[in-house]
């Protein structure tokens, strides 16, 4: 795995990677869950290449990734990260996966942005840093890219499993990851698919695009209801189909999402 960061009018930083077995579903294929977990990844190691002071943390309240097609397993990728805007509180990061291919051109497989703010040791919203804006875009700070609400939930009751939050899902804050908030939605929509017959062995889902905006942050041990709306059921290769999602925690929303998918 090497890194390198390019200056050029703005920063950016790059790492590759090879797809592992272990950050793939049972068809071979890279999740976006595992996605998640390499942004995760991509910023902690610019921010600290870039040697940010400050004693707050990062908090993730919205990731939208778009899938252009499938990353099958032991893919190298190249994968690049950069500043798209800041406010006061908040920062916005872009990201990029790139595969080479046959005629040894980079092709983009998956793009990402995500809205981050910036906490302070008393765990609520405070200033970001002063060099913040000054390391990644250095000719001064840009507008964010403003993120539509997530579409309304249907009206028809939805499909429901509890979870609860296990110590191998909460992070470094003691919260329940953003990615294994995915997982948790994933398996959720498998169950309820279970209960309509519709079976991994036969049946492949590839993920177009995931929106997941971040409410709040369960902690370990909480108690969760986990909400699915999956209509139409994907019955024939080809068709899209899409998941609304929430999770909840005593009637509040912890975590929504909305992703569209294709059956292979």
């Amino acid at each position: 795995m090497m890194k390198r960061v390019v200056h050029t009018m703005n920063r950016q930083f790059f790492q590759t990677h090879t797809v592992r077995y272990d950050e793939c579903n049972c068809d071979g294929v890279l999740t976006p869950s595992a996605f998640l977990r390499y942004m995760q990844e991509l910023a902690a190691l610019d921010a600290e290449d870039a040697h940010l002071s400050g004693d707050g943390y990062w908090v993730v309240k919205r990731s939208v990734i778009s899938f252009a097609a499938p990353v099958p397993v032991h893919t190298p990728l190249e994968l690049k990260t950069f500043g798209i805007g800041f406010t006061r509180i908040t920062a916005q990061r872009g990201y990029e996966a790139y595969r080479i291919d046959e005629r040894n051109e980079r092709v983009l497989v998956v793009s990402a942005r995500t809205l981050w703010v910036y906490v302070g040791a008393h765990g609520r919203p405070t200033r970001l840093p002063e060099e913040t804006v000054r390391v990644w875009l250095p000719d001064g700070p840009q507008p964010q890219q403003s993120e539509p609400p997530l579409p309304a939930f249907p009206e028809t009751p939805p499909e429901t499993a509890a979870a609860s939050v296990q110590f191998s899902a909460i992070d470094l804050m003691r919260h329940l990851n953003n990615a294994a908030a995915v997982e948790m939605l994933d398996n959720a929509t498998w169950d309820a698919y279970a209960q309509r017959g519709i079976q991994p062995d036969t049946t492949t889902l590839h993920a177009l695009t995931y929106d997941i905006e971040y409410v709040d942050s369960p902690r370990f041990g909480d108690h969760l209801t986990i909400q699915s709306w999956l209509e139409p059921v994907p019955s024939e290769v080809g068709q899209e189909c899409s998941r609304f999602q929430q999770i909840t925690r005593a009637g509040k929303t912890m975590v929504g999402a909305y992703s569209r998918w294709r059956r292979g």
